[in-house]
């Protein structure tokens, strides 16, 4: 028997996604509350007397904000997204595997595995697709462990090419 532990994001991509959507649509109704709340939006001579006395920082002002009410709500979702992982270990024996996740122990038959790797892969984290006869596992590596480790290889990433052996052949 051999044991190896890895560590995974508790989230899937689905949630990143969410969370990014939501982030975004605020970061949106933030930015049209900010032109309601000053005006600028019923036009220049309803505007803040600055903005009346100088309409070209008026337009800047609007097209600097854009950017950032969508791109700080897109960082905060990363953030909440990537701060927590999990940790799991995958159990090898001769004839099958035992895959602990998420306080489960799941029995991988040797030649049941279809492992796949969806395409196209953020740079900052990889996501597995486990496909066992009875159900789907989606492993996201540990986005903390990438920072930790720069450029070696992911624990998720090791655990991942010692389950290969246990795939089965392609139909």
């Amino acid at each position: 028997m051999k044991k190896i532990k890895f560590r995974y994001n508790k989230y899937r991509p689905d949630v990143l996604y969410i969370l990014v959507i939501l982030g975004v649509g605020l970061g949106l109704l933030a930015f049209f509350g900010f032109l309601k709340i000053t005006g600028i939006d019923k036009g220049p001579e309803y505007g803040p007397v600055y903005f009346r006395q100088h309409p070209m920082h008026a337009v800047y002002l609007i097209f600097a904000l854009i950017p950032i009410f969508m791109l700080v709500p897109t960082w905060f979702a990363k953030k909440i997204w990537s701060h927590e992982d999990l940790e799991g270990h995958i159990d090898l024996y001769e004839n099958y595997a035992l895959l602990n996740w998420r306080e489960q122990e799941i029995q991988i038959n040797k030649g049941d595995l279809v492992i796949k790797i969806p395409k196209p892969q953020p740079f900052w984290y990889e996501t597995y697709i486990l496909k066992l006869p009875d159900r789907k596992i989606t492993l996201v590596s540990s986005v903390r462990e990438n920072k930790e480790k720069k450029r070696g290889k992911r624990s998720l990433n090791i655990a991942i090419r010692a389950l290969s052996d246990y795939k089965g052949s392609k139909k």
